[in-house]
């Protein structure tokens, strides 16, 4: 499933149309590590140039939940721009980056001289919704090493078909533990079971996937 989700040509195709020619006519603005974005109207879609990002949202208690990460030629905003309402997640930075802010005006004309790229805002939504949809099977029907293991899949399915296997964000098991609802001993021991059985090898602080089918018998999801 994740596969699909996260299909590498149509990702490439979104990404050189956002990158290369969307962004072109917006402004461009800097975000750095650890900042919130939280934009105070639905008339932009903001395009990631440089760097990476999460899309989270906060309890009234100040816990955290991440929905997805987003890298170089993701977009986000596209919910808010078409439904024309401001929901109440917001963006926080992992790196420094650069987004380009492009208006409502702009997008519209875009569309207007050429239909087809309609699409492209289509599939970037519908992918948001499918994530969200199995991370809520993946609460639902697994146990916490199953959790973690949907985690790294996932993870896996979203790397460059050049550097598979080898998860090139580096997370600590504190972060992990946020993402997936688990605490971190839990993370630390379920770690020790995926070396163990020779589903994962951690090499400079990276985990490299060396059993993808071995961690996919452990989830209880049709992944």
């Amino acid at each position: 499933m994740y596969e699909k989700i996260f299909d590498q040509d149509i990702e490439k195709k979104m990404g050189n149309f956002f990158v290369q020619d969307l962004a072109r006519y917006g402004k461009i603005e800097t975000f750095k590590k650890g900042e919130l974005i939280n934009p105070n109207h639905p008339d932009n879609i903001y395009i990631i140039v440089k760097g990476e990002v999460n899309q989270v949202m906060y309890s009234k208690k100040g816990d955290e939940i991440i929905f997805y990460r987003m890298t170089e030629g993701s977009i986000f905003g596209e919910i808010d721009f078409f439904d024309q309402n401001r929901t109440f997640v917001v963006i926080k930075a992992v790196t420094d980056g650069i987004l380009s802010v492009v208006n409502r005006e702009i997008v519209e004309n875009k569309i207007k001289e050429n239909p087809e790229i309609y699409h492209y805002f289509l599939s970037s939504i519908i992918r948001k919704y499918r994530i969200v949809t199995v991370e809520l099977a993946n609460f639902q029907f697994n146990d916490s090493l199953g959790k973690l293991a949907d985690f790294f899949i996932r993870l896996y399915c979203t790397e460059s078909i050049n550097s598979k296997n080898n998860i090139s964000i580096v997370l600590t098991h504190e972060e992990i533990a946020n993402r997936i609802g688990l605490n971190r001993i839990t993370v630390t021991n379920g770690i020790k079971v995926f070396k163990y059985k020779g589903f994962i090898e951690i090499k400079d602080r990276k985990i490299i996937i060396k059993d993808i089918e071995g961690l996919k018998t452990l989830t209880n999801i049709p992944i």
